[in-house]
């Protein structure tokens, strides 16, 4: 009967050894799957901020040839108008002055 007991011991021995080796294991585990979550998490973000910065650049320029378009654009019509005042000035000039006269 003691051989049993000793038995029964030396079992129940090795398998609390069993389980807490199990347990230690499953720690692990579970720390290095959190320890790759925040990796994966701040690769994530880097990448996201990287392509949010690539974004913005690509619209900043598009906006900015916009931009640059619509002043080359206003500057044509001013020059043009210009032109046609200057083309027309003597003309503005003796009407202006014809009114000025005729009703005073």
């Amino acid at each position: 009967m003691e051989n049993s007991i000793a038995t029964l011991i030396a079992i129940d021995k090795k398998a609390r050894e069993t389980s807490e080796a199990a347990s230690r294991k499953a720690e692990e585990i579970l720390e290095a799957a959190r320890a790759e979550h925040e990796s994966l998490v701040r690769e994530n973000a880097e990448k996201l901020k990287a392509q949010t910065n690539e974004r913005i650049a690509e619209l900043k320029a598009a906006s900015d040839r916009e931009i640059a378009e619509a002043e080359n654009a206003a500057d044509e019509k001013c020059r043009r108008l210009d032109e046609k005042m200057a083309a027309k000035r003597d003309s503005f000039k003796k009407e202006i002055v014809g009114r000025i006269l005729t009703t005073g």
